[in-house]
């Protein structure tokens, strides 16, 4: 079984980007027709499928990641472009985490554990 997040994007090719060469997920599977679609993997069971199309809008929901390295991830993604939502911060409940947007405009919040 996997979990999968699914988000149409008019930024499709940004999206891409974003998730396969600023965060690293490899695409586990792809197709261009009739409209192009990227599925990224992280781990065994967690995916993000992009497909290119007319968006609505993300509202009251976020992608939290676990990485192994809040400030490193950070760092590669405002030298990717990617503007930070909310700076590096360590949490109460043990976290230090960042947000940020992908270019589709989803939230991802990405985390490792302190």
């Amino acid at each position: 079984m996997e979990l999968r997040v699914v988000r149409v994007t008019d930024r499709f090719d940004e999206a891409c980007r974003f998730w396969g060469e600023l965060l690293g997920w490899p695409v586990t599977h792809g197709w261009d027709e009739p409209d192009r679609g990227r599925i990224y993997g992280y781990g065994d069971t967690a995916r993000i499928e992009l497909m290119e199309g007319s968006p609505e809008p993300v509202s009251g929901v976020f992608v939290s990641v676990e990485v192994d390295d809040v400030v490193a991830a950070h760092d590669r993604l405002v030298a990717g472009g990617i503007e930070v939502l909310q700076p590096v911060a360590e949490q109460p409940w043990g976290h230090r985490n960042v947000a940020v947007a992908d270019p589709s405009g989803l939230r991802v919040v990405l985390f490792e554990r302190l």
